[in-house]
């Protein structure tokens, strides 16, 4: 009646062997291949992201020449350079950008015609690839090309000081979004003067690059953007460093030298709300996005130990600091990741497929911390995976036998990863191609393992259901075989209600799929299906219900309703209605018989009232008469008690004393030689009499 699902994750050890051995690593990552670009000179990686046919665009500054992997001299001193690749990392163009001083590339991004948008700082006037001068020391430049890199326009903003321009993005309305740091006050493309010394400086433009309007944030100390993103909202979110207490546009103190300084503005740039994050020492903000919660997570480097807004101890010199915010910028959690040295470049935060986040630098530190691997060369990238509370699941130290900076790490639409580094180091380690110059680009791909793993119940009772769960890791789509369950097959992530209806043993098979391939575990008679427990029925002796002995257990029912402590394999009825019981065997399978109509107060029951119970009933060798001592029937300790046995003539069959039977409540009595039938069981201490009865068998 009580039916019950096997519906719990049970794991004995052998199954939670299976899911280790199957599931979980420290570092699941698998390299499919690595490419290096490069000049004679140093040519520096700073950007990187996918594009829209599978491929990949890097971006970064380069002082070399026309040779090695650089089919374009440089035109200054510095020059933004491009390397277009296939989704295998093989080189399908590069093109350098520049004027004859310094041009500093900082920012690229992949347009919705499928050219492209640089950004950067430059000091050259009119020249090169440039055409327009600098107002001030340095301006912001910004270059659009087409799909094939061929320059469409160049459009340069600026003061009468220094202005770098660090992030470039195209906006909902095909213009773009200029975030940078300022020196300048008012004059030139500049529309406000500076709050401070250092201020951070926003241009919107439209989509040929004519600026539509400009806003300057900061507070009367040195404020420096990074990082800006348009927001679903339609508005902006920027973000950087401060040590400006509050003043200007800051509303809150710093808590050290140097804090998280963001700003959240509307469509036209004014300030929605600003929010300081920081510990007791240095702390710069890099990269910030809005995650799917239209929250937002921060990512940088710190100086700081546990005070202020950080709650993590400080694990090295310095260490990469994530701070999780919601849609108004109040903080959620905060997250220390790094060894016992320097984590020295932070590099970027990204939110993945799932909800985790990717973290990408540099460390110079061994294993300690949350860095599982060590250096082979000096400095190295290191990039880390966390869930979406920013525990950590894996690292991934990159192996060079060099000098390796900046660190960057993003997610591919096939669920692999591609890392970027620049890189001194030839081969070794990791790295399969010698280096061209003093540095060079260098990009990896890797794919996580993929495994099939699962967990269920393992035996079951006939009839029961079954719910599956997946532990597969890195899989996106699912095939489950259940020979002689119904349903048979499956394909979801966890299947429930697969259903044995017969005994037996059973295998289970689940194929796991993403893009990269497929992974098989079949798991031989998996599933234990119990025999079925013998059938059950109900018979009536009077008012006493007797189940057939021998269950594990009892469960009596009366309307529907348990009836607690009603667990002996007979129950007197107490009222007339229907009754149901459940009996139970050994391993837990559960079978009920029920019995309809029953009517009360025919004959006297077992227990009429007067505390006498006679069971087993029937009865095969033993009787036990509980509650029969003397104090049950309201008499002193001295009383002589009879207990007398009747058959159904009437005649006695077996007489005794309470002497004979013992001074305790519960008298057995030895009914091996009765010939089968019912008997009276009579107590009697001279004045009141306690009647039972029985069957023997």
């Amino acid at each position: 009646m009580k039916k019950i699902l096997f519906t719990l994750l049970v794991f004995s050890s052998f199954h939670t062997f299976i899911y280790l051995q199957k599931c979980c690593a420290q570092n699941p990552l698998v390299k499919k291949w690595d490419k290096r670009f490069g000049g004679d000179d140093a040519d520096n990686i700073l950007s990187i992201q996918q594009t829209a046919d599978g491929g990949f665009m890097l971006g970064g500054q380069s002082w070399s020449g026309n040779v090695g992997d650089k089919t374009q001299a440089c035109w200054g001193l510095t020059d933004y350079w491009i390397v277009k690749t296939d989704s295998l990392g093989n080189r399908q163009w590069d093109k350098d950008f520049g004027g004859v001083d310094f041009d500093w590339f900082y920012s690229i991004q992949q347009t919705s015609d499928h050219g492209y948008i640089l950004g950067g700082f430059s000091s050259s006037g009119i020249s090169g690839d440039k055409t327009q001068a600098t107002r001030g020391l340095g301006d912001y430049w910004i270059v659009k090309v087409d799909s094939m890199g061929i320059k469409q326009w160049d459009k340069d903003f600026g003061g009468t000081d220094d202005d770098i321009l660090y992030s470039v993005q195209q906006t909902s309305d095909g213009g773009y979004i200029l975030g940078g740091n300022s020196l300048s006050g008012m004059g030139g493309d500049k529309s406000q003067g500076s709050r401070g010394l250092n201020d951070f400086w926003i241009v919107k433009t439209d989509s040929m690059g004519i600026k539509q309007w400009d806003v300057d944030f900061g507070g009367t100390d040195i404020d420096g953007i990074y990082s800006i993103q348009q927001t679903r909202d339609g508005g902006f979110i920027f973000g950087g460093f401060s040590n400006s207490g509050i003043g200007g546009d800051k509303t809150q103190n710093t808590w050290g030298v140097l804090d998280y300084w963001i700003v959240k503005t509307d469509s036209l740039g004014n300030k929605q709300w600003d929010k300081d994050f920081g510990g007791t020492e240095y702390d710069y903000l890099h990269s910030i996005q809005q995650t799917s919660d239209d929250g937002y997570i921060l990512g940088g480097w710190t100086y700081s130990g546990i005070g202020g807004d950080k709650t993590a101890p400080l694990l090295g010199t310095t260490d990469f600091w994530i701070v999780k915010i919601d849609s108004s910028g109040i903080k959620q959690w905060d997250r220390g990741y790094g060894g016992t040295d320097w984590e020295d470049d932070f590099g970027n935060i990204s939110q993945v497929a799932g909800g985790g986040y990717l973290i990408a630098g540099t460390s110079y530190s061994s294993i300690s911390g949350n860095k599982t691997e060590n250096n082979l060369g000096t400095e190295q990238t290191w990039v880390l995976k966390t869930d979406s509370f920013g525990n950590v699941i894996w690292d991934k130290t990159v192996l060079s036998m060099g000098h390796d900076e900046k660190g960057l790490i993003i997610e591919t639409r096939d669920g692999c990863y591609v890392i970027a580094s620049m890189t001194s180091a030839g081969i070794g380690g990791e790295k399969t191609q010698t280096s061209r110059g003093a540095n060079d680009y260098w990009i990896l791909k890797y794919c996580e393992t993929l495994h099939a793993a699962f967990a269920s119940p393992t035996s079951v009772c006939p009839g029961s259901c079954i719910d599956f769960i997946s532990l597969s890791l890195n899989a996106t789509n699912y095939q489950w075989f259940f020979p002689g369950a119904t349903p048979a097959t499956s394909t979801d992530v966890n299947p429930t209600n697969i259903c044995y209806a017969n005994p037996g043993s059973y295998d289970v098979q689940l194929i796991a799929f993403n893009t990269n391939g497929s992974d098989t575990l079949t798991l031989n008679n998996y599933i234990t299906v119990y025999p079925s427990p013998p059938p059950q029925s109900i018979t009536q002796n009077g008012d006493t219900l007797f189940a057939i002995a021998g269950s594990a257990s009892y469960q009596w029912y009366f309307n529907g309703n348990i009836i607690n402590g009603a667990t002996d394999y007979f129950y007197v009825a107490q009222s007339s209605g229907d009754y149901n019981v459940v009996a139970t065997d050994a391993n837990g399978c559960e079978v009920e018989a029920a019995i309809f109509n029953v009517i009360a107060g025919l004959t006297p029951a077992l227990s009429k009232g007067e505390g006498v119970m006679v069971f087993p009933n029937p009865v095969v060798d033993k009787c036990t008469i509980h509650n029969a001592l003397p104090i049950a029937i309201g008499i002193t300790m001295g009383t002589a008690i009879k207990i007398s046995i009747y058959n159904l003539v009437g005649e006695k069959i077996l007489a005794g004393n309470r002497e004979q039977f013992g001074r305790s409540d519960i008298l057995q009595l030895d009914c091996t030689l009765l010939p089968s039938g019912m008997y009276y069981v009579y107590i009697d201490n001279g004045e009141n009499v306690l009647r039972g009865k029985f069957v023997k068998q």
